[in-house]
């Protein structure tokens, strides 16, 4: 039985934890490779924007990884 893939929510939380990536713009690209299209609509919230590019420097601190410039 193949695996559900999550939802696109689900997958932008666990992308911005994961420290691949250093910005929404990053993000966005990640979604649209994976598949997840129409995410630009998703990620135009300004609130849901923030949240994520929190967890995503958040993340990149955790894991030692140089702030994007």
């Amino acid at each position: 039985m193949a695996e559900e893939r999550p939802g696109i929510v689900e997958r932008a939380f666990q992308i911005a934890k994961s420290a691949e990536v250093a910005s929404i713009a990053e993000l966005s690209a990640k979604l649209d490779a994976e598949g997840y299209e129409g995410n630009a609509h998703f990620l135009s919230s300004r609130s849901m924007s923030h949240q994520l590019q929190r967890m995503i420097t958040e993340a990149r601190m955790s894991a030692g990884v140089p702030a994007a410039s």
